[in-house]
């Protein structure tokens, strides 16, 4: 797999300044190739089964809690209004997306 890195974040760490200060071309790539390696990765780590297995156990618990507070809140809520519940569930499912397998 390649690794991935933010755009921004190559644009941010070449200095042109300090580019154009170079006289030899392949000094300057040379350079350029450094700072870009040490670029952190843009690509999210996946977490690990353990890990897994707390976010599900800790975001089932939350739900709990917001089932409980969106019965509480019926009136309270707008009809737009996404619940609580259904919240926990997008973040539970973007999770699963951005970080099991990867």
């Amino acid at each position: 797999m390649m690794d991935l890195i933010s755009r921004q974040a190559a644009i941010d760490v070449l200095d042109k300044n300090h580019i154009l200060g170079r006289g030899d071309l392949n000094e300057v790539l040379d350079h350029i190739v450094d700072r870009l390696e040490k670029l952190p990765s843009a690509q999210p780590e996946p977490l690990t089964d353990k890990e897994q297995r707390i976010f599900l156990s800790a975001m089932e618990r939350e739900e709990k809690v917001c089932k409980q507070v969106d019965k509480e809140c019926r009136d309270c809520r707008e009809p737009y209004e996404d619940s609580l519940v259904s919240v926990c569930r997008e973040i539970t499912r973007k999770v699963k997306g951005a970080l099991w397998t990867i």
